[in-house]
């Protein structure tokens, strides 16, 4: 397999890290929505909290 898509399939542990600091982010946007009691937007932020999870569990 060439180097090039060695690297393309390799886990990116920054990547990862990148996504769970995201995450980390979008909870904390979560608290802050629900502390003012918005409707909608806590669970918006939860799928887009979980969708960071998924991706960085991908690798």
């Amino acid at each position: 397999m060439p180097e090039a898509q060695a690297r393309a399939h390799s886990p990116d542990p920054e990547r990862r890290e990148r996504l769970e600091y995201l995450a980390d982010l979008l909870s904390e946007l979560q608290t802050l929505a629900e502390r003012e009691r918005c409707t909608r937007l806590p669970d918006l932020i939860a799928q887009s909290r979980a969708e960071a999870i998924a991706e960085s569990l991908k690798g």
